[in-house]
């Protein structure tokens, strides 16, 4: 689900909204802010912490996996939907050979 965090559109699983939530109350809202780029779908695409600036520890660390995360669950995605395909190509050919094998039983009857 998109949230808003850092005020930025940020693509956030149930468990690692309430983690950003418990980040929140420690460290301040304030700390995401600058911290990290997203596209219009709400995956981070960059994080740079600022140089100027000491940012905790557990900020950062929870935007990488929160990015890692994110990237994993787009391959993850993309593997069922090769799968799907395998299981129709599968099915495909098992629906040709059945044919196949009808028309050698039809032969023989002959």
């Amino acid at each position: 689900m998109i949230r808003a965090v850092g005020n930025k559109r940020l693509e956030l699983s149930d468990s690692e909204f309430e983690y950003y939530c418990s980040l929140k109350e420690q460290f301040g809202g304030s700390e995401f802010i600058g911290l990290f780029k997203t596209d219009k779908n709400g995956i981070i695409t960059f994080v740079n912490p600022p140089v100027n600036k000491n940012v905790p520890l557990g900020v950062i660390f929870f935007l990488l996996n929160v990015m890692m995360n994110q990237r994993i669950r787009v391959l993850d995605k993309k593997i069922n939907k090769v799968l799907d395909l395998e299981i129709k190509v599968d099915n495909f050919f098992q629906v040709n050979n059945i044919v196949e094998r009808i028309e050698k039983l039809e032969q023989k009857i002959e």
